[in-house]
C-alpha cells in the first residue's frame, strides 16, 4: 500500500506547488504592463503639451512698465461742460492673440487728455469741451506719451501704429496688417476719425460681459443742435497676422 500511495502523490499536484503557482499568478497580476503603459504615458504628455500650448495663446496683457514723458498733444481738460462724450471700441489682435489696451491712457494725477481710457476693456473715452475731431493716430500718440513702452509676451515693444507697424510688429512677405471698421477693411489707419464711431448705447452696455459695462454705460452725447447722429455699435479692429 505504501508504494502505491507514493505513486499517487508523485503523479498528482503537490499542495505546496499549488500555493507557489497561485502566488506567482497573483504577483504577475500585480505587475504593471510597462510595454502598454509607457506609450500611453507618452501620448498623455503630448496631449497635455498641446493643451498647454493652446491655452497659452489666450489674451496677452499689455503691461505698462514705465511712465512716458507726459508731453501730451492736447491741452488737459478743464472743469467746463463737455461738448461731446463718445465711446469707440478698439480691439487689437496680433498673431491670433487679443492684446489688452491698458487703462489710464491719457490720465495722470493732474491731467485728463480729451482722448483716454479708464479700464482695459478697449473702450476709448472721448470727453472734450470743444467740437474737435480726434483720430486713431491721436489715441496712439497719447498712449505713447503716457507710457514709455508696452510688454507683449515678455518683450518690450514700442507704442506705434501705422500702415506697416502695430506695436513693433511690422509687415513683411509673410505678415500683413489690416484696419477693419464695422467689418470692412479701411486704409485710414492713423487718420481714422473716432468721433463718429461710438460703440456703446443704453441697450448694449447693461450686460456685465459688455466692454461698456464698467465705465461707459448709456448713449453717446454730442452738444450740436441735432445731437449724436452717427449710430452706435461701431467696431474698430487692428489685426496683424
Amino acid at each position: 500500500m505504501k508504494p502505491m500511495e507514493a505513486t499517487k502523490y508523485s503523479n498528482a499536484k503537490r499542495p505546496d506547488r499549488d500555493v507557489s503557482a497561485r502566488r506567482r499568478r497573483m504577483q504577475e497580476k500585480g505587475k504593471i504592463p510597462w510595454t502598454l503603459v509607457a506609450p500611453a504615458i507618452i501620448v498623455l504628455v503630448i496631449i497635455l503639451g498641446v493643451i498647454y500650448a493652446e491655452s497659452s495663446k489666450g489674451p496677452s496683457t499689455i503691461m505698462t512698465t514705465s511712465p512716458g514723458n507726459y508731453n501730451f498733444p492736447f491741452a488737459c481738460e478743464g472743469q467746463g461742460s463737455l461738448y461731446m462724450h463718445i465711446h469707440p471700441w478698439l480691439r487689437i489682435v496680433i498673431n491670433g492673440q487679443n492684446i489688452t489696451v491698458p487703462a489710464d491712457i491719457g490720465l495722470t494725477s493732474s491731467c485728463t487728455e480729451p482722448v483716454h481710457t479708464h479700464d482695459a476693456s478697449g473702450i476709448i473715452h472721448i470727453e472734450s469741451e470743444t467740437n474737435s475731431n480726434f483720430t486713431l493716430g491721436d489715441f496712439f500718440n497719447i498712449w505713447g506719451t503716457t507710457f514709455a513702452n508696452a510688454v507683449i509676451n515678455n518683450t518690450k515693444d514700442p507704442i506705434v501704429f501705422n500702415s506697416t507697424d502695430i506695436l513693433g510688429f511690422k509687415t513683411d512677405k509673410t505678415h500683413s496688417l489690416s484696419l477693419v471698421v464695422d467689418g470692412t477693411e479701411s486704409n485710414a489707419y492713423g487718420s481714422l476719425v473716432l468721433n463718429t464711431l461710438d460703440y456703446c448705447n443704453a441697450a448694449n452696455s447693461v450686460a456685465q460681459s459688455s466692454p461698456c459695462y464698467a465705465t461707459a454705460q448709456g448713449n453717446p452725447y454730442f452738444g450740436g443742435p441735432n445731437g449724436y447722429q452717427f449710430g452706435t455699435g461701431h467696431t474698430i479692429l487692428i489685426e496683424y497676422k
